[in-house]
């Protein structure tokens, strides 16, 4: 109803008389009633607005705020993924060569050497006086924490009738300037220990450099193979120790030491 039926009814009301104990000035009533219609209208507005947009909206329609002052409008960025961790070995940090693979394999190759009818230890060492021990079985490699001149070596005791000899290879990139590689290799003494030299031809050829001499504990002999760089050196020698005595002769013949130490296997 609005403020002018309102007001028509008021006046017949006033001309008939307001009912007894009842006092309605017409002029306060249509106040009211406006005040009434007033905040219906903004209660419809209000709820329209929560409906369209929430908080956010209903700052639209207030009054005397600047639009400057208004919540910004959340900015939404675009996804993005990652792409995946690569997969596959990792580069290799260090040298490819692993040189304590080559060093076990060179003791087997010494033990596969052995002539027949000599015992090979069972343990790598044996006491010695004091707090010392004999050795009986080695095998070492260069590493970070071990660097030397020998890539690598191996070397065994083999034992014929309670005598006792060694047997040893030695892989080295050192190679010392007084040893020949060509000509005539034994033309240049390479132990100051050697009392004689030869030179030994291989299976497959290859000229080897054998030199010897006789300590007190039997014959001795030192085979050197040089080649890029690479110098492979095979000792046989008696070893006495407590109980002991040192074998006085060779183990392994010129040809097969020869044979030994110019396996292309044994290069890095």
């Amino acid at each position: 109803m609005t403020e002018t039926p309102i007001r028509e009814l008021l006046s017949r009301a006033v001309g008939d008389g307001p009912p007894p104990g009842i006092q309605l000035p017409v002029d306060d009533v249509l106040f009211r009633n406006a005040r009434v219609l007033r905040r219906r209208r903004i209660g419809q507005t209000l709820a329209t607005v929560a409906a369209l947009g929430g908080v956010a909206g209903l700052a639209l329609f207030l009054p005397g705020r600047p639009p400057a002052a208004l919540p910004a409008a959340p900015v939404v960025l675009p996804s993005t993924t990652m792409p995946p961790p690569p997969t596959g070995p990792p580069p290799p940090t260090g040298p490819s060569t692993d040189y304590q693979v080559r060093a076990l394999a060179l003791m087997d190759r010494l033990v596969a050497a052995v002539p027949r009818g000599y015992t090979l230890p069972n343990q790598d060492s044996v006491p010695g006086p004091g707090d010392s021990s004999y050795s009986l079985r080695d095998t070492a490699w260069r590493n970070p924490s071990r660097p030397g001149k020998d890539m690598y070596s191996a070397s065994v005791e083999v034992q014929l009738d309670g005598r006792a000899a060694v047997l040893s290879v030695r892989v080295t990139d050192w190679v010392p300037s007084g040893v020949p590689t060509t000509g005539d290799l034994c033309a240049t003494r390479v132990n100051s220990d050697e009392q004689s030299c030869r030179v030994v031809t291989a299976t497959n050829g290859t000229p080897v450099r054998v030199g010897s001499w006789s300590p007190v504990t039997g014959s001795v002999d030192e085979a050197t193979y040089v080649t890029g760089g690479v110098m492979i050196t095979f000792y046989q020698g008696g070893q006495p120790r407590p109980g002991v005595y040192a074998l006085g002769r060779a183990v392994l013949p010129d040809r097969q030491i020869a044979d030994l130490i110019t396996d292309p296997a044994l290069l890095p």
